[in-house]
């Protein structure tokens, strides 16, 4: 018994905090012990009334609605539906024929209005629209027959004004109280959708940010951080990394070993930086790193420390260990005008070097 309690709390905590895992079995546990209660407190109203014939069919539907646990807890929530959907009618039917419409008993059939489209909305793997809209049509249907039974025949018991209006507000509460807690369950539901697109998106455009190869930003990413930067006003320099021979690994060592040559590189560069750098995958070998709030003097020391690691590293692949260096040319944002213009003068120093020996870092 302790552990089926504590099964319970567990089970209510963890939707509360936001364990959407749980929702469906919260929530139609919440519909059958609720459904449950109100037909458990109308056997004694019922009973006060001295209306007999109502207090047996409330203590089946009390009995049924205890059993459906078992249907809650296997996850069959369709067909607890459509046995609390029947009971529901049949209950409005007989207490109308029985006790009239004043006590307001087919009110639960507006209540459970909202429970067939939103049943449709949690569970639409199970519930098809037609079937909700269906349902939907026989609630109508339901109410208006209820109505005109009211008009046509007579209510075999005849309750006291006092009698009736007490079970009107308590027919009433329950009613609103089944449509506030969908309503707010809906709600609960739209929220986390929404957050969960917001994540999706923002892991998305993560992704599409980001080169799957080295891992680092690819060229869209580093266009809108250099810009950022550009408009930013501070000082920021441009340097430019081109692996040296990169033709001859690929056609020596193959294509994989070419990647995980790129690769290396890749997080050798990231190693080095700053936590304000930023690095990208600029276009086949090449690397281009904004060095954030630094003058060409500093970038130019970051992009010799840069070279010097790379020089000094051996990469391990499966044609075997490649030796490798690179080329940098780096060019300060108070040099040129646009960011194409730094981007271009760190360019050319790139291929000045290239053509004077290799291996270095250029800078003017």
């Amino acid at each position: 018994m302790k552990e089926r309690t504590k099964e319970k709390k567990e089970l209510f905590s963890s939707f509360f905090n936001g364990d959407t895992t749980v929702t469906n079995k919260v929530k139609y546990t919440v519909l059958q012990w609720g459904a449950a209660a109100i037909h458990f407190i109308l056997i004694f109203i019922f009973a006060s009334v001295k209306v007999y014939s109502m207090v047996a069919f409330n203590i089946a539907s009390t009995l049924c609605y205890i059993l459906c646990g078992k249907l809650v807890k296997n996850e069959r929530y369709i067909l607890f539906y459509y046995i609390t959907f029947i009971e529901i009618c049949l209950h409005s039917y007989t207490a109308t024929i029985l006790v009239g419409w004043a006590p307001g008993f087919p009110l639960y059939i507006i209540g459970i209005m909202p429970v067939i489209f939103y049943m449709h909305f949690s569970l639409d793997e199970s519930a098809s629209l037609y079937e909700s809209l269906l349902i939907g049509l026989c609630c109508l249907l339901t109410f208006v027959v209820c109505k005109v039974i009211s008009y046509r025949i007579d209510p075999i018991y005849t309750l006291s004004e006092t009698a009736s209006t007490c079970i009107y507000i308590f027919n009433t509460f329950c009613t609103f109280f089944i449509l506030l807690f969908f309503s707010l369950f809906f709600l609960r539901e739209i929220q986390a959708s929404k957050s969960y697109l917001r994540e999706q998106n923002a892991r998305l455009d993560k992704i599409a940010g980001i080169d799957s190869l080295t891992g680092l930003y690819n060229r869209r990413s580093m266009d809108k951080l250099l810009n950022n930067a550009m408009n930013s006003g501070k000082v920021f320099s441009v340097i430019i990394c081109d692996i040296d021979d990169f033709k001859k690994v690929n056609d020596t060592y193959g294509h994989n070993s070419g990647d995980e040559v790129l690769r290396r590189v890749s997080d050798t560069i990231v190693s080095v930086l700053r936590e304000h750098d930023f690095v990208c995958r600029w276009g086949g070998e090449e690397i281009l790193i904004l060095a954030g709030g630094t003058p060409l003097s500093g970038a130019s020391l970051v992009a010799e420390r840069i070279r010097s690691h790379i020089a000094e590293m051996e990469i391990s692949t499966e044609e075997g260990a490649i030796n490798c260096t690179i080329t940098a040319g780096a060019a300060e944002s108070t040099e040129a005008c646009t960011v194409t213009e730094i981007i271009g003068l760190a360019d050319s120093r790139l291929y000045s070097g290239k053509k004077t020996g290799k291996n270095k870092v250029v800078c003017e």
